[in-house]
């Protein structure tokens, strides 16, 4: 975002805007923090060809606007302290941000975990009260997500001082993370919290990123022609999502008359399925067909229209007599298609919809006088009466295609929005908190991670330390030992930082809530990664990858894992729990185990031909091995010899 700020008033400055008096670029204004103890580059706009004073701390320098009025210019760096006024001048104007802090500047990105707000969190009545350092400074990236990188935040995107006001809306983790770091170390602190709700980790990769993780070629196309012709691109989408579909399930429901007696009458309230009273709806997620059959006259059908279908839970996919229209992400956004001339026909019509919902409400949702036809003439067919659904059976046929330039579900898209603004604004340190969306696909989840963690030093700070937080206990309880669960995602976080110096695992797994996605003990995750954190800056001793194993060794039936910490100790029942010996093909039973000192004895018996150990695997598993010092074994597997 660029800021111009004349001797009296301040205005933001967007794409396409006559510059008049020099700007600047990146996320950096009034209030704002900029990284300590590194040089500070600046870029921005001027008027062609003239001079740049820019002046911060007593320090100044001067550079020439090229020929197109983009300049740099890079000034010593600083410590910790302020506040400083900055001020840029050329021979159109001045321009100044105040309040700004050198001091450390950290990310915070993910899905809702990291988005969870202070208000929600444990004692928020006292968290928001405060009281609040004044040295402790917050930036809110709007959720934005696009096909192309942009180089501008939405106007009004600011920074702020940490106040009651401010701070109640801001992520937990985050601003709880913040707070400890600034009481340990004693400097301002900067945090950015750019994380969307839902959203998989392919949305916050570069599509150079995801290339070079590889497979995701045909995704990146169908998002490059979208940039190109959006139209074009939605209706190759829709010709790939029929083949699918036809593939898995050989039918075309689309191509119905929209009146098939098979199906059953929806209410005529429009609200979540799980509401309608059908068994078969009652605690579905996956796939539904909805259908609705209406009649225009040769006048309505004439004209071109906009179909308006009121909200949706979570993803659709739209036929008009036979005809694809479209397909749109949006936890009850409304949904509005353009028709053209060609897509009405005089009396029957038909509409399919087919709805996705992964998670809570779905179906839907209305209000039932929002869906109507509207023609050009202004005039209106309702159409919230009279629709007919079906429950698609969940199989093998996996979630299926979703547009690739979707936000949450998309593939760089949130990256485009949310991080590249950012520029290479320098960072001391990212906090990472993402990998619910991801669970099902675990095994890939590691490279991912790599590619994520490698283009953020890159971008702002090539030792720039990193936190993942690891995934929390949810789910069902499962006597199981062979289901895997949120157990594989978990352990491809723990590899990552296993293999990465400056990337530490914040370990969660006590922190969860079973029945619950978004635990509200935000201060207990947070304040295992300020210790992780801490510990990558060498600031403290800690175990950065998760109190996990450093070796393996079988001896008979037996086999002995070595630990980083003597004391370990096996809380409420003295006997380690949620521990399994596997075969090579994942077949998993319960082994039997001791804590030695600083190891982990695991009796194989009839496990004898085990290839693995398991511990704390499964969606919520209980875990109770801990450390002296109450930290908890983090979930880990182990191959044997």
């Amino acid at each position: 975002m660029r800021r111009l700020l004349t001797a009296l008033a301040f205005a933001s400055v967007w794409p396409g805007a006559a510059l008049a008096q020099p700007g600047l670029d990146g996320p950096l204004t009034d209030h704002g923090v900029l990284q300590r103890d590194t040089p500070i580059v600046l870029s921005g706009m001027a008027a062609p060809g003239g001079e740049v004073e820019i002046a911060l701390a007593g320090q100044s320098v001067a550079v020439m606007a090229g020929e197109d009025g983009a300049w740099v210019a890079e000034m010593p760096a600083l410590p910790a302290g302020g506040p400083y006024e900055l001020t840029l001048s050329d021979g159109d104007g001045t321009a100044e941000i105040e309040d700004l802090l050198i001091g450390d500047v950290w990310l915070c990105s993910g899905q809702s975990n990291m988005e969870y707000p202070v208000y929600r969190a444990l004692n928020p009545d006292r968290e928001i009260a405060g009281p609040h350092s004044a040295e402790i400074r917050l930036l809110k990236v709007p959720l934005v997500s696009d096909p192309l990188p942009q180089e501008y935040f939405p106007e009004g995107t600011a920074w702020t001082a940490a106040t009651p006001e401010t701070v109640r809306d801001f992520s937990a983790v985050c601003y709880f993370t913040g707070r400890a770091l600034h009481e340990a170390q004693g400097v301002p602190i900067g945090l950015i919290n750019a994380s969307w709700g839902g959203s998989q980790i392919e949305a916050w990769l570069p599509a150079a990123s995801l290339r070079e993780v590889g497979g995701f070629e045909d995704k990146l196309a169908q998002l490059d022609l979208y940039a190109e012709d959006a139209a074009a691109a939605m209706d190759a989408f829709g010709e790939s999502w029929e083949a699918w579909w036809q593939e898995n399930f050989d039918t075309a429901p689309w191509t119905g008359d929209g009146a098939e007696e098979d199906w059953s009458e929806a209410p005529a309230e429009m609200a979540d399925w799980k509401t309608y009273g059908d068994p078969m709806a009652e605690n579905h997620l996956g796939r539904a067909w909805y259908a609705l059959q209406f009649s225009l006259a040769p006048s309505q059908a004439a004209q071109a229209a906009t179909l308006h279908l009121g909200g949706f839970d979570d993803v659709d996919a739209t036929w008009l007599n036979g005809e694809f229209l479209g397909s749109t992400f949006g936890w009850g956004d409304p949904r509005v298609y353009n028709v053209e001339l060609r897509d009405l026909k005089p009396g029957p019509n038909t509409i399919y919809i087919n709805i996705l919902n992964t998670w809570g409400l779905g179906g839907m949702l209305g209000p039932a006088e929002g869906v109507k036809l509207v023609l050009d003439d202004g005039s209106e067919v309702a159409l919230g009466l009279g629709w007919r659904y079906v429950m698609v059976a969940n199989g093998s046929q996996g979630e299926g295609p979703r547009v690739p330039w979707e936000s949450v579900g998309g593939f760089t898209s949130i990256y485009n929005g949310m991080i590249h603004p950012l520029g290479n604004y320098p960072m001391r340190g990212g906090i990472w908190y993402q990998g619910e969306t991801n669970a099902g696909r675990g095994e890939a989840y590691a490279g991912l991670l790599s590619a994520l963690t490698a283009h953020w030093r890159a971008t702002f700070n090539p030792d720039m330390p990193v936190v993942v937080v690891q995934l929390p206990g949810y789910g069902g309880l499962s006597d199981d030992a062979s289901w895997a669960g949120w157990g594989t995602l978990r352990e491809a976080q723990r590899q990552v930082a296993l293999a990465e110096d400056m990337t530490g695992l914040a370990v969660a797994i006590d922190a969860g809530d079973r029945i619950d996605i978004h635990p509200a003990n935000k201060q207990l995750v947070a304040q295992r990664v300020t210790h992780v954190a801490l510990g990558l800056m060498g600031e403290t001793e800690t175990f950065l990858d998760g109190v996990a194993p450093l070796g393996v060794e079988r001896n008979g039936d037996w086999v002995r894992i070595a630990m980083p910490a003597a004391g370990l100790k096996a809380v409420s029942g003295g006997r380690p729990t949620s521990i399994a010996a596997c075969e090579s093909e994942g077949a998993c039973d319960w082994a039997d185990a001791v804590v030695s000192g600083d190891a982990i004895l695991v009796y194989l018996g009839e496990a004898s031909a085990a290839r693995e150990i398991r511990y704390c695997w499964g969606d919520a598993p209980v875990c109770n091995l801990y450390t002296g010092g109450d930290l908890p074994v983090a979930p880990f597997r182990v191959e044997l010899d």
